[in-house]
């Protein structure tokens, strides 16, 4: 059997919530820099203080907002899936991995979603593109690092063709058919 390696990065879209955060922060940014300057200058007579106040909410604020730009990346490798998440292009941390034969369960996530929401988990995994996580698929699988989890991602034909090649027989044929 030949290698088989599929890698898909898959961009959040920015949303009203992520708009709303981004809002907050630059008002906080305001507030801070505000008190900063009531402290700094009319309580303490010390200047510089408003300048490292407003410098330390700057930062803060940007990396709040830069933590809110993400991208998702899907890699499998022979049956083994890892699911990265990218945080403003920089920051990179993984989010869970497995082998896909430990799959007890796949399908269509918004078809399901209200089933998923009753079941427990270890972890829960949301690796998607949209917030209400349309077009989806979820799985479910036992990884070493997060125990039982569920999976949310968006995968494409070729990363779906590929999971199925690694699924439990059993599992593709309920899921998939003969196919």
């Amino acid at each position: 059997m030949n290698d088989v390696f599929v890698e898909r990065m898959v961009k959040k879209k920015f949303e009203s919530v992520d708009a709303l955060v981004v809002a907050g922060v630059v008002a906080g940014i305001f507030v801070l820099t505000f008190i900063g300057f009531v402290v700094g200058v009319l309580i303490v007579p010390f200047p510089m203080l408003t300048l490292l106040i407003a410098a330390g909410a700057v930062f803060g604020g940007y990396k709040l907002v830069s933590a809110r730009m993400l991208e998702f990346e899907y890699s499998l490798t022979n049956g083994f899936v890892t699911v990265d998440k990218i945080m403003n292009r920089s920051t990179r941390k993984r989010m869970t991995s497995f082998e896909c034969d430990s799959c007890e369960d796949i399908g269509k996530f918004t078809e399901n979603e209200a089933r998923l929401k009753t079941r427990s988990f270890d972890a829960r995994v949301y690796a998607t593109q949209f917030g209400d996580h349309r077009d989806s698929w979820y799985m479910i699988v036992r990884s070493g690092k997060t125990g039982k989890t569920l999976v949310v991602f968006d995968p494409d034909e070729d990363l779906l063709e590929a999971i199925k090649k690694f699924i439990p027989r059993s599992l593709k044929f309920e899921k998939f058919g003969r196919g």
